[in-house]
């Protein structure tokens, strides 16, 4: 039977490599170091948060969603970080900064010369450019 090959370049779930190689496909993958898992988590997390802003049933929206919470659920065990300790700095962050009930899109943001909003805009000039 003739195969054809299909460049994939990602991280798969464990059980979709399984299930795959059990209906004939031949899947070429090779284990990842703490690094390269990372960073691969990191970019699978990208790609989830992608297919959540596109989804459009709640449905497809609760599963996109439990994908994020996986990938976060192996960051968590790889940094040995407890979701008890994320749990606390999210309210820890929401009690000094609020959340975002009052769903406050800001389009563009005025700071002083010499101040905090304007140096923290300038360190990153990508992510907010200056308006001329």
């Amino acid at each position: 039977m003739k195969m054809r090959i299909f460049l994939q370049q990602k991280l798969w779930r464990d059980g979709a490599v399984t299930k795959m190689e059990a209906l004939g496909s031949k899947i070429n993958w090779r284990y990842l170091d703490d690094t390269e898992f990372d960073k691969q988590l990191r970019l699978k997390l990208l790609e989830e948060a992608e297919e959540v802003r596109v989804a459009q049933s709640h449905d497809e929206l609760m599963s996109e969603l439990a994908d994020v919470t996986d990938i976060i659920d192996a960051l968590c065990v790889l940094h040995n970080i407890s979701k008890g300790d994320i749990v606390t700095l999210q309210h820890k962050k929401q009690a000094e900064r609020g959340g975002f009930e009052g769903r406050k899109f800001v389009d563009t943001a005025e700071h002083s010369e010499g101040g905090f909003g304007e140096s923290y805009c300038l360190a990153q000039p990508n992510k907010y450019p200056e308006v001329v």
